[in-house]
């Protein structure tokens, strides 16, 4: 994975993901069918890895 080479990924820091985590902002709006879609595959790597 070339994720830490990423100039977008390089942009986030423990302080920022805190603030987010904190304060639950900004928040993501996704259509029904869009959550619905995005839910098979979590569930799929929750169970992959054990959860």
């Amino acid at each position: 994975c070339g994720c830490n080479e990423c100039p977008y990924m390089r942009l986030n820091t423990l302080e920022k993901m805190y603030w987010a985590m904190t304060n639950k902002t900004p928040e993501i709006k996704l259509a029904p069918q869009t959550q619905l879609a995005a839910l098979e595959p979590i569930q799929k790597m929750l169970h992959m890895s054990g959860q």
